[in-house]
């Protein structure tokens, strides 16, 4: 797939960024630049940027001898990921809940009605993210949000990976429509509650299920 020539960088940053949360590049692929570079029909100056962009998102990673590979966290640092999330977005959905229109309110149900009709879970993080975007968008926190955005890319790798082998994403589902009717009654108290419950169960199942892989890794 070539792309356009408009904001090249951000496109292929784009492009680059939804592979690697999606887990068609998981954890320790080498990103071999000439041939992404043919590949998006791009030449190798926008694309090292984009390299650049990613590796302070903290996608990417420049290792000895390696080169540019997908980053790997342990289960420490993808536990520190949720903490953070659970400080910073409570936080920015208490501020949207009384500032989100009904616009705002249906984005959101569009992203709900379009992650039940997914067939793919590897779209999961794309459409998780834009769904925690449109509750908290609302908040007028720009710096907050981006640091929210790194936050969960980061996280949905793992929370993807996940997906496609142990669980139905149908409790999710469920959960975000709780959080949205929580903003439609403007309930700030209760939808920051929710959410952090949200995020601590998320957390506390991949935590989980990382701990049960590495075990039956080690027993093998």
């Amino acid at each position: 797939m070539q792309i356009g020539r408009q904001s090249l960088t951000d496109q292929i940053v784009e492009v680059l960024r939804q592979r690697i949360v999606s887990g068609e590049l998981p954890e320790g692929t080498k990103l071999r630049q000439e041939k992404l570079a043919a590949e998006l029909g791009v030449s190798r100056v926008p694309l090292r940027e984009a390299i650049r962009q990613l590796e302070g998102e903290g996608l990417v990673a420049t290792e000895l001898h390696k080169g540019t590979v997908v980053s790997s966290l342990s289960p420490g640092e993808i536990e520190e990921l949720f903490e953070m999330r659970q400080q910073l977005e409570p936080w920015l959905f208490g501020l949207a809940i009384p500032a989100m229109s009904e616009s705002d309110f249906l984005a959101a149900e569009a992203v709900i009605a379009e992650a039940a009709a997914v067939t793919n879970v590897r779209e999961w993080g794309a459409l998780n993210w834009r769904f925690h975007h449109a509750l908290c968008a609302a908040s007028g926190r720009h710096l907050a949000l981006r640091l929210l955005r790194t936050v969960h890319d980061n996280a949905n790798r793992y929370v993807n990976l996940k997906l496609t082998v142990a669980v139905d994403p149908d409790r999710e589902l469920e959960d975000h429509r709780r959080l949205l009717a929580f903003a439609r009654l403007r309930d700030v108290d209760g939808g920051m509650a929710m959410l952090r419950e949200h995020i601590g169960s998320v957390a506390d199942s991949l935590t989980a299920w990382i701990e049960r892989g590495r075990t039956r890794s080690d027993v093998a």
